[in-house]
């Protein structure tokens, strides 16, 4: 079977577009292989320097890169964790100095970061309450509701 100038001519064309399509698509992956690469080294780094709060970021963006990835889940849940610990501690630290605006603040970093938490629900909670509970300021004879 020959084939006429014309066809050959198509069949090249279409392979070399193949080609550009196979190679367009291994770049991608490569390059979405470094970015989640780069997301996990980021992460990794963060938790060098105990900064809990951006590796919970950089593993949550390595996560997205590739869900696939199991170090980069495990890592995402550890650095959840200890973000919500860290949080949780700080709360319950201003909470027990009178700071309960920041407290309830910290305290809900922490129930973002670990939602199953019975304890730091509770904690919010617990912080909310003593919120509305607080006697208002009285000011030139008003409060600061009047």
């Amino acid at each position: 079977m020959s084939s006429t100038p014309t066809e050959a001519t198509d069949r090249g064309w279409v392979g070399r577009r193949v080609r550009w399509a196979l190679v367009c698509a291994a770049a991608a992956a490569l390059v979405s292989g470094c970015a989640s690469s780069g997301a996990l080294k980021a992460g990794t780094s963060a938790e060098q320097q105990q900064d809990w709060d951006q590796a919970v970021i950089e593993y949550t963006k390595a996560v997205r890169q590739d869900p696939g990835d199991k170090l980069a889940r495990l890592s995402l849940e550890r650095a959840k964790l200890r973000a919500s610990q860290v949080h949780f501690t700080k709360g319950r630290r201003l909470a027990s100095l009178g700071k309960l605006e920041e407290a309830l603040v910290e305290l809900q970093m922490a129930q973002q970061f670990a939602p199953a938490s019975t304890e730091i629900d509770d904690a919010v909670r617990e912080t909310r309450n003593q919120l509305r509970a607080r006697v208002p300021v009285v000011r030139e004879g008003k409060t600061q509701l009047e």
